[in-house]
């Protein structure tokens, strides 16, 4: 089975967390001449913020499903949803901190243990990937101009009757 049609049958979330993990994995390669030019902070810290905006993925997620789920003894958990909103923020706080920390005090922007911006870089693909899958999947969803037209003709033609 190839790795297209294994990703068609996938949830998703599922599909949502393997981009994730690509755009990672690309981040790395791309950051990985900082190893190069003396400056490891670079990739470690697009992986501390990968990994941050991956574990913030999985909490939405476990929220929503604690919110929306049918059963009554899972749906009464639903103030679990608020404490995993308490613990993104605090797990994104948590990354800059620890990444200011890296670069300006223990470090220097030209060499640290981990790179504060590229904490912050490792935010956004998570907002992005979400952003650019629910546009597709509204797109795949919603029905095609010509559908709407045969529609909108055959309820005229009733109308007319």
């Amino acid at each position: 089975m190839s790795l297209s049609r294994a990703y068609l049958k996938w949830s998703e979330e599922k599909r949502n967390f393997f981009l994730l993990g690509c755009v990672c994995l690309l981040g790395c390669l791309v950051l990985s001449f900082g190893f190069f030019v003396d400056n490891p902070g670079l990739v470690i810290g697009w992986i501390l913020g990968s990994a941050i905006s991956a574990f913030c993925y999985l909490t939405i997620v476990w929220g929503a499903r604690f919110l929306l789920s049918g059963d009554e003894h899972q749906s009464k958990f639903g103030y679990l949803g608020a404490a995993f909103g308490i613990f993104r923020l605090a797990f994104y706080a948590g990354g800059l901190v620890l990444g200011g920390f890296a670069t300006y005090v223990w470090g220097s922007s030209a060499h640290g243990y981990c790179n504060l911006w590229t904490v912050f870089a490792g935010y956004m693909p998570l907002f992005a990937i979400l952003i650019i899958t629910n546009l597709a999947s509204l797109r795949q969803k919603a029905p095609k101009k010509e559908e709407v037209a045969k529609q909108d003709t055959s309820e005229e033609k009733k109308d007319v009757e």
